[in-house]
């Protein structure tokens, strides 16, 4: 617990530090032999939550051997199994992925099918929704976010997914050109988890927002203060993936304004401090953007 509201909140490496701990902990305890009869696997929530902080810290390799070792936990425990899903889900969303997002998310829909789980029905079908519309469905994904919502907007429950959701409809808004709307729940999302440098998706925000104003004809340099503010904050939390893709649209609007070579330098100087993940789209982007054909 402690390491999860460090590494969501402002402290990654803190929050990966007691992460890495409880994981040594549930190994040498067994957990997956002991009956879980409220709630999930801790084994299966520390894989997932520190899968979320090793990608924020620039580790997308080593973010999903711990969402993939979360999937594999062989436990007769359907709550488990749905939660498991929707976290990895979510990082395949993050690493721009969506086959196997929709993969994922169809997975929890199969558990919830049997076995009557409100909230991760709600979130799964946010996530295939969220699948279909990367994958040049926007219409039907945004029907399907619409679903879920509606669905999770009827539980009794904290509301801990809803900025997440705002986010993932909000994208699926990006996709489908429908600015005004995206702009409205991304809003909104910023309501819930506030703007300052205390929570690490708030970066994240800030590039959907700048991506959407973007969008606009003629707006793109509207976007430069969401991208400039999602860089700095970034850069403050050690949150490097974040850092990179706001670099990537700093980087994209400095062509445009006449300053390429500006625009890749900054770019460069954060592509250099990877150490793995070359193959995932962000870094391939990148290498492009930088005229890195290697």
């Amino acid at each position: 617990m402690l390491g999860s509201s460090l590494g969501l909140l402002d402290d990654l490496h803190g929050g990966l530090k007691h992460l890495d701990e409880a994981l040594a902990c549930s190994e040498a305890e067994e957990q997956s032999a002991r009956p879980f009869r409220i709630g999930n696997n801790p084994r299966v929530a520390v894989f997932t939550t520190s899968a979320f902080v090793l990608w924020m810290l620039g580790f997308p390799d080593r973010a999903l051997e711990r969402a993939n070792a979360a999937v594999a936990v062989e436990l007769e425990h359907p709550f488990t199994m749905a939660y498991a899903l929707v976290h990895s889900a979510f990082l395949h969303l993050w690493r721009r992925e969506p086959e196997v997002v929709r993969d994922r998310a169809a997975g929890v829909l199969d558990v919830v099918e049997e076995h009557e789980f409100p909230i991760w029905k709600a979130v799964g079908r946010c996530l295939l929704g969220a699948a279909e519309a990367a994958m040049d469905r926007q219409e039907e994904g945004l029907d399907q976010i619409r679903e879920g919502m509606d669905l999770y907007q009827g539980l009794k429950t904290p509301p801990v997914f809803w900025p997440l959701l705002l986010y993932v409809q909000s994208g699926a808004c990006v996709q489908a050109g429908q600015t005004a709307e995206g702009l409205a729940l991304i809003e909104e999302a910023f309501e819930v988890a506030g703007r300052g440098s205390g929570v690490t998706l708030v970066p994240e925000f800030e590039l959907q927002q700048g991506d959407l104003l973007s969008s606009r004809p003629g707006s793109r340099a509207a976007a430069e203060p969401c991208y400039q503010r999602a860089f700095d904050l970034a850069r403050e939390l050690d949150a490097r993936t974040l850092q990179l893709r706001a670099a990537m649209r700093l980087c994209r609007l400095a062509g445009e304004q006449g300053d390429a070579e500006g625009g890749r330098r900054v770019l460069r100087s954060v592509y250099e401090t990877f150490t793995e993940g070359f193959t995932t789209a962000d870094l391939v982007e990148a290498r492009d953007l930088l005229g890195d054909r290697r």
